[in-house]
């Protein structure tokens, strides 16, 4: 894809660290500040991995979730490539972040246009010094993405630096027929999907998983309870379930094409793991929610019958065995054998082709 455009160039002429802020945040927490340490800062700059660059939405005395980034940049060279651009092309790119991304499609547009669009005025604030300071001038705006920017439609390209569980319909409106919609996507279950979608003439879209992907959320798809503590807050008691036992093994479940495919059906449920340590550490426990809903399995070592602990009315458990078995009566598929279709009354999701629509679980919101 994208063979009109030369991205060993434009990534040679437009380098990274131009665009990143003095002070970012490893995936380890490790907080690296230029000032202090510029050789450490310039080593983690150079590599090939994410870098947070906000916290907590920039509000100070936060838990340190990571709310901004730069992306990691074989990654960004990926969704570049199955955005596939020529350079006439007029893009409209949701999430400026440090303005990066933003930066490369500028520079590998030599008659067409970049609107970017960023939700967090501070963000958009040190992406257009940074964007001016290296003179590249795409339009920059402050706004919410998920409404687009009906101002400078219709694009040929959309692409988004953050993830969506739905896509917004504006998106496709905003997008000439035949145009392309690359955005990551995913559910409260699982957050992994690379989504390429084209725009048809009959207003809507639909397209396939290219690729394995996780970004921060839209701020406002976030999941309902991903600053919020499972055990003692979103559960009440977690004492007051119900036991029982499954022989069902939870570590294939976990696996990523069969957690994505679970997530399809149940994209409302949440789910964390937490390890055991030292004797235990083997031993794990994975925790699902729907915040009036819960269950908790125990993985042990080697056992055959593991234990189920439930509350509420949903019987979550049993759910998930549902869904990982309509999974794998399907044949297993992965997730880039998967898609999605959005019209304006909506979105749906697919296996091998938009006739093969996976329906959600009765009981999912």
């Amino acid at each position: 894809m994208s063979a009109s455009v030369d991205w060993d160039a434009v990534f040679a002429a437009t380098p990274r660290r131009s665009y990143v802020p003095a002070v970012v945040w490893r995936s380890d927490d490790a907080r690296i500040d230029r000032d202090v340490d510029p050789e450490a800062w310039a080593e983690v700059v150079a590599a090939d991995i994410p870098l947070v660059t906000q916290v907590d939405d920039g509000m100070p005395g936060g838990s340190l979730i990571p709310t901004s980034s730069a992306s990691q940049p074989s990654l960004v060279r990926l969704m570049l490539e199955q955005l596939d651009v020529d350079p006439d092309h007029e893009i409209l790119e949701i999430g400026t972040g440090t303005g990066w991304s933003t930066a490369l499609l500028a520079t590998a547009l030599t008659a067409g246009r970049v609107t970017s669009v960023e939700v967090d005025p501070l963000v958009a604030i040190q992406a257009q010094e940074s964007l001016r300071a290296a003179d590249s001038r795409p339009t920059l705006i402050v706004g919410d993405g998920l409404r687009g920017y009906q101002e400078g439609a219709p694009y040929d390209r959309l692409i988004a630096a953050m993830a969506v569980r739905n896509v917004p319909y504006a998106w496709v409106e905003q997008v000439r027929p035949g145009g392309v919609i690359l955005t990551p996507w995913g559910t409260a279950f699982h957050n992994s999907g690379l989504l390429r979608l084209v725009v048809a003439g009959d207003g809507t879209a639909s397209g396939r998983f290219v690729g394995n992907v996780n970004f921060m959320w839209a701020r406002s798809q976030r999941p309902r309870f991903e600053a919020r503590r499972f055990v003692g807050d979103v559960i009440a008691d977690p004492n007051a379930g119900r036991i029982r036992h499954t022989t069902t093994d939870p570590r294939p479940l976990q696996e990523e094409h069969a957690d994505f495919a679970i997530g399809l059906r149940l994209p409302d449920v949440e789910q964390r793991t937490f390890f055991g340590s030292g004797a235990r550490a083997g031993e794990f426990t994975t925790w699902y929610v729907d915040g009036e809903s819960w269950a908790a399995v125990d993985y042990v070592p080697d056992a055959r019958v593991f234990e189920v602990n439930e509350g509420g009315p949903r019987d979550l458990w049993r759910e998930i065995e549902a869904a990982y078995q309509a999974w794998r009566a399907r044949g297993e598929p992965p997730r880039e054998q998967h898609g999605v279709t959005v019209t304006g009354d909506g979105q749906w999701t697919w296996h091998a082709g938009p006739r093969g629509r996976v329906d959600r679980a009765a009981s999912a919101r």
